[in-house]
């Protein structure tokens, strides 16, 4: 989606409240320091970034209302026609996931684009995760088998027994 094909764009998401450290730093510093992780996490070496910008989104989350469904079936039909764009995670998908969720979507994205062909609208719909399955149930097969390539949940254990609780310790 960038004119030249041997290049890409990068988007670094920042957690942050207004007003605190990062939503208060410069956009300068913003970009040198998303060139510094991304060097760090082996992606690019910070000379290699031609350029940045920054975007600063307050309450910046999903909102669930009795049109949103409406609203994410406009940009899903929209962005289907495009062909060569991912969206991933709660902001890039505008529906909640869990961060095990949001990093498969991602995971699930870099797969398409070498040719494979996920469903990401699929992730984070399965019954025993999730409290309920988005659209039909003609396709839960399908959720299923993406379900099972989901990494699994630590559930709690009580301290007397294996038994799944709300409280006591993680399994390890």
């Amino acid at each position: 989606m960038v004119p030249d094909p041997s290049k890409t764009c990068l988007g670094l998401e920042y957690f942050c409240h207004e007003g605190d450290g990062l939503w208060t730093m410069s956009d300068r510093d913003l970009i040198e320091l998303g060139k510094e992780e991304l060097h760090k996490l082996g992606f690019a070496h910070p000379s290699e970034v031609e350029d940045g910008a920054v975007v600063r989104m307050p309450k910046a989350y999903p909102v669930y209302d009795d049109t949103y469904k409406d609203a994410v079936n406009v940009i899903r039909t929209f962005v289907e026609e495009l062909g060569n764009l991912q969206l991933v995670g709660r902001n890039g998908m505008h529906k909640y996931n869990n961060q095990d969720h949001s990093m498969l979507t991602a995971m699930l994205a870099a797969q398409n684009i070498l040719g494979a062909s996920y469903d990401l609208w699929a992730v984070n719909v399965d019954e025993d995760y999730h409290e309920e399955l988005a659209g039909d149930r003609k396709d839960l097969d399908n959720y299923k088998q993406l379900n099972s390539t989901q990494p699994r949940v630590p559930q709690r254990i009580t301290a007397n027994s294996n038994e799944r609780t709300g409280s006591a310790r993680l399994r390890h």
